[in-house]
């Protein structure tokens, strides 16, 4: 028997970071390209066609690292994403109605890191829970 040979988690790990990587890799370029073919006469949402694959990528990426697991790491990775899901969905809608009264207008950045904050939140819940 060859111990060199990689497992089954060792594979997901490196299937996840080549799909992970190319997703972003296309997502980027797409974002560059934008932005350098805005001040030509293309049209600027051609280049974002890229950022498409890119996206088809990385969520093809994180839905079979999801599948690879077992049943406890599926468990711990709903809970984090329903612990994001709980928390960020009234931050972000609270935002949203009191910049009509009260809050300057915002970035739509600051909703996508309310979201990721509140998943890096969920995901500490969680291990700490299962620990």
């Amino acid at each position: 028997m060859n111990s060199a040979a990689p497992n089954a988690r060792t594979r997901a790990n490196r299937a996840f970071v080549v799909r992970f990587v190319i997703g972003i890799a296309l997502y980027v370029l797409g974002l560059l390209l934008a932005d350098v073919v805005s001040t030509s006469g293309v049209l600027a949402w051609l280049p974002v066609l890229l950022i498409l694959p890119g996206i088809g990528f990385i969520a093809w990426a994180n839905i079979e690292m999801y599948r690879s697991g077992d049943e406890f790491e599926r468990r711990k990775i709903a809970e984090a994403i329903l612990l994001a899901f709980l928390i960020a969905t009234p931050l972000i809608l609270a935002v949203g109605v009191l910049q009509f009264s009260v809050l300057p207008e915002v970035n739509w950045i600051f909703a996508f890191t309310i979201l990721m904050v509140s998943w890096i939140v969920g995901t500490i819940v969680s291990a700490v829970r299962y620990r």
